[in-house]
This record gives C-alpha cells, sequence and structure tokens, in this order.
C-alpha cells in the first residue's frame, strides 16, 4: 500500500510539472517566411521627408511581421515610437487606422502612399501574430497586484494569463549607491473588446516596491507600461 501511495504521488508531481512546462512552451510555425514586393524607397510622388520616414519604418515593419518565428527573438516588431509600433497598430486596427491618417493629416488623394504597405502588413499578421505569445512569465507572487492594474487600465479585460519573470528584485539605484526602488518585470496576457482588431494584447506591467531607508521597502505597487498586440490561446 505505501509503495502504491508512493508511486501515485510521483506520477501526480511528474505529470504537474509536465503540464507547467507545456504552458509556457513556444507555438511552431515552420510556414515559409513570405516577402511582399515593395521597393526599398517610397514611390514616386511620395517623397519628401514626411513620407520617406514614414514609409522606411512601415516597410521595417512589415519585413519583421512577414519573418517573426516564435523562439527567434523575444519581440513581435520594433518599437519605434512611444513604447509603441503604430504601423503595425494601424495596419491591423480599423480604428487605429483611421486615427493614424487624421492625426498624420494625410490628404486622401496621399493615402495610397501608404495604405498598401499598411494593407500588407495586416495581411503578414494574420499569418504570423497568432504565434506570437509571453513566454517566460513563470512566478506568480505577485499576480493579485498585476491583475488589479490590468483591471483599472481595461476593465472588461479577460485575463488569460500573468506572472513576472524571476521570483527575485531588480534594484535600482541613486548616484550615490543607495536604493530608489527595486522591481520586478511583470506582465498579463488579455483579451478585452478596448481592441477592435480581434487579437490578444501582452500587457507590461511591472512591480515596485519603492526604498523606505533602512534596508526595507514599501508595499509593492503596479507600474503599467504598455500593452502590444499578440496572438490568442490556441
Amino acid at each position: 500500500m505505501k509503495k502504491t501511495f508512493i508511486a501515485l504521488a510521483l506520477l501526480t508531481l511528474v505529470s504537474c510539472k509536465k503540464n507547467a512546462a507545456d504552458e509556457d512552451k513556444l507555438p511552431v510555425d515552420d510556414s515559409p517566411v513570405v516577402h511582399a514586393e515593395f521597393p526599398a524607397h517610397a514611390p514616386k510622388g511620395c517623397g519628401g521627408g514626411f513620407y520617406s520616414v514614414h514609409y522606411t519604418d512601415a516597410l521595417k515593419t512589415l519585413r519583421q511581421t512577414e519573418d517573426f518565428r516564435p523562439g527567434e527573438r523575444d519581440y513581435y516588431v520594433s518599437e519605434l515610437s512611444d513604447r509603441r509600433n503604430e504601423y503595425l497598430n494601424a495596419s491591423i486596427s480599423p480604428s487605429e487606422r483611421t486615427e493614424w491618417l487624421n492625426g498624420h493629416k494625410i490628404p486622401e488623394k496621399d493615402q495610397h502612399c501608404l495604405l498598401p504597405l499598411f494593407e500588407a502588413i495586416g495581411e503578414a499578421a494574420k499569418r504570423t501574430l497568432p504565434n506570437y505569445h509571453p513566454h517566460g512569465y513563470t512566478h506568480h507572487d505577485d499576480d493579485d497586484i498585476i491583475r488589479g492594474s490590468i483591471k483599472e487600465e481595461m476593465p472588461d479585460a479577460e485575463i488569460l494569463g500573468v506572472g513576472v519573470m524571476s521570483p527575485t528584485w531588480n534594484i535600482e539605484k541613486h548616484s550615490n549607491g543607495v536604493p530608489s526602488v527595486r522591481y520586478k518585470y511583470g506582465m498579463a496576457w488579455v483579451k478585452s473588446a478596448k481592441f477592435d482588431d480581434g487579437y490578444c494584447r501582452i500587457a507590461y506591467v511591472n512591480v515596485l516596491q519603492d526604498y523606505s531607508g533602512g534596508g526595507s521597502y514599501g508595499e509593492s505597487r503596479p507600474n503599467f507600461i504598455r500593452a502590444e498586440p499578440s496572438g490568442c490561446p490556441k
């Protein structure tokens, strides 16, 4: 009886470890890379510094979207401004595209300079973005703090996963060597009707504790950083 109990306990332990590892497994994408044909520079009639910069950054975004494969890099596309990639967002979201065109005051006669790139990014994202998932956030002591921050930012959010990268703290110090704050890198994987593109989001929420002197720190607090498009669980 004792041997049977030990065997069952070991089997349960192995099974739990396997399931925990499977949850953090990267998706597999062995499909061939497909590159849409676009010239390296903005087409004739779309010249000038304004279009040149946007065209170059949008083309870079397109190539990264097309080339993304899980495990080859830890980001989907580069952040180009304000901790976001405006070209990806404008390509996958109808409302973001309208906001981008209006915000940059692009006249309708000039929209042909960038809209084909937005369309191509959106099509490439359909192939590769579903395989962009959070990975490595496997520690859960600070889940409630992260969840609370998400509910403030996105009250309707369905939280699909949450965690921090490490159970230990990173310490930021003043120039005199005295600590100012310590922090952990945190994340929540969410789905929210706030976004009209059908994709989920990886929301980055750091957990901070301010230094209070004498080797002690204050209570944990969240610092919402940003949310980026991602695939949803399969």
